[in-house]
């Protein structure tokens, strides 16, 4: 299509020119081909679906994890003037849902969650209107080996043909080459063009610094946070300590700050993105919550002051620095009781064998099954959010719900079982991950040579300047208290020398 890409690209976007492998996908999705794309973190993914989106006939189906997300790219495609395009989320309440759905047809590009595109009422609505473009951001999802498994993104290769089996562009910024593999197979892509950038972000220095405890770990924190050239973002396993280290920086730094986290509500969510985004907060303590799809380009650090289950996951989030091109730096702290958290973190992941055995029970007792939500599965039985969507895509799986007569034919104890052994299959991947992330911590050699070889990828010949740690590089910008106190005496006694006093 020659220049008109281009012309388009500076008609809706005000870009001159695409960025690295962008014209490529874009090209492809217009052309109605098939397309999985890993660009790193910051690369302008979203970019890849919107502009197709603009360019060619009917509506196009974003599929998107988080809700922040979604409304995040919705104000900023409306701040560019580009009116077309709506977001249908539990932000809304269930008239305003049905009023969007009515819309749809008059959209060119529609954000949904897997959640809510897998309800039968939309789904239904979608199968009568013309997609244009089927596009899954954040693909690693449905992958069960990859690190972020959401049970409804498994749903979305039948989702896809319901709706007219429109071009699908898979995207991702981290899959290991099995993942790749997996998101290929459930979405059906064997046919698809394939554009695969390699991860590594050489103005992203990758630091870890060891401590000896928690007093220790947060004394270091707060000098990284006093010296290091923001605006920045902190990275903490649970709720109650983001709100705890947003405190410590209030208190001990010149710094604005607010923690971020699951248990707010979505307005308070809402709020602190922007102020993080319009720069009214330097500093952001959050949990994995925060963070995905969020453009702020000018993050100069991201800190880990406790390391996730999983170096994909770790990648991610670093790659939210410097998306500005400028030097930024990766830091993870690390103290000996660490170990623990991540552990915690993968058993809380699941369901414990008597709440799904009780829950279990009593749904095949009271015939109750048919029609049940994961809604009630947490109202009416108690279970976490990630608890019951674990049970649900189960029962479904299994075919009891939306069939009643398979409630005679399947006994508690064998689903029990069936369940405990997926169970035990997903915390073998999980600690496997675990156990990767913490060798990578601990061994010796370039850490970024590391973090490249578990994607089979190489180090460019041309190092960064700043590399990492273990190739004896110090963080920029990262002087303390005391070496400032020290340079400040030794200029004003060179000062006195020269004024011979």
């Amino acid at each position: 299509m020659g220049l008109e890409l281009e012309d388009a690209l500076k008609k809706w976007f005000g870009y001159e020119e695409f960025r690295q492998g962008q014209r490529q996908i874009v090209q492809n999705i217009f052309e109605g081909n098939d397309v999985f794309a890993m660009l790193p973190t910051g690369s302008g993914k979203s970019l890849c679906y919107q502009l197709p989106a603009l360019l060619k006939e009917g509506t196009a189906v974003i599929v998107s994890p988080l809700l922040a997300l979604m409304d995040n790219q919705v104000q900023e495609l409306k701040q560019q003037g580009i009116k077309s395009v709506t977001a249908i989320n539990s932000f809304l309440s269930h008239e305003e849902k049905k009023e969007k759905i009515r819309e749809l047809p008059f959209h060119k590009i529609v954000y949904l969650s897997p959640e809510t595109l897998t309800q039968e009422w939309v789904l239904s609505r979608l199968e009568n209107m013309n997609i244009s473009l089927f596009a899954v951001d954040e693909a690693h999802c449905i992958s069960q080996w990859g690190h972020e498994f959401r049970t409804h993104y498994l749903r979305l290769g039948e989702v896809r043909k319901r709706i007219g089996n429109p071009p699908c562009l898979a995207l991702t910024a981290t899959a290991t080459p099995k993942v790749q593999k997996d998101i290929v197979t459930q979405l059906q892509l064997e046919k698809a063009v394939h554009f695969i950038h390699p991860i590594d972000r050489p103005n992203i220095a990758l630091f870890v610094k060891k401590h000896t405890g928690e007093h220790d770990k947060e004394k270091n924190l707060i000098e990284w946070i006093e010296n290091l050239p923001g605006p920045g973002m902190v990275y903490i396993s649970s709720r109650k300590k983001a709100e705890k280290l947003a405190q410590l920086i209030r208190e001990k730094t010149s710094k604005t700050t607010a923690s971020y986290h699951g248990g707010l509500s979505n307005e308070d969510r809402l709020l602190i993105q922007q102020q993080f985004l319009s720069s009214s907060l330097d500093v952001i303590c959050c949990t994995s919550a925060f963070g995905m799809g969020i453009n702020k380009p000018d993050i100069g650090f991201v800190i880990h002051y406790q390391y996730p289950t999983n170096l994909e996951s770790f990648i991610q989030e670093i790659g939210r620095a410097g998306r500005d091109g400028r030097q930024s730096v990766s830091l993870l702290l690390v103290s000996p009781e660490d170990g623990d958290i991540p552990a915690l973190l993968i058993e809380n992941e699941f369901p414990p064998k008597e709440e799904y055995l009780a829950v279990l029970d009593d749904i095949v007792n009271n015939h109750s099954c048919k029609q049940i939500t994961e809604e009630e599965l947490m109202h009416q039985y108690g279970m976490e959010e990630t608890h019951a969507r674990f049970l649900h895509f189960y029962l479904r799986f299994f075919q009891i719900i939306d069939a009643a007569s398979i409630l005679t034919t399947h006994n508690v104890t064998e689903i029990g079982r069936i369940l405990e052994n997926q169970i035990v299959k997903r915390k073998r991947v999980k600690y496997s991950q675990l156990r990767q992330m913490e060798t990578w911590i601990h061994e010796k050699g370039c850490r970024r040579e590391g973090l490249l070889k578990v994607f089979n990828e190489t180090m460019n010949p041309e190092r960064p300047a700043i590399c990492c740690d273990e190739c004896g590089h110090e963080p920029p910008g990262s002087e303390t208290t005391e070496q400032k106190v020290k340079t400040i005496f030794q200029w004003n006694a060179r000062l006195r020398h020269i004024l011979h006093q």
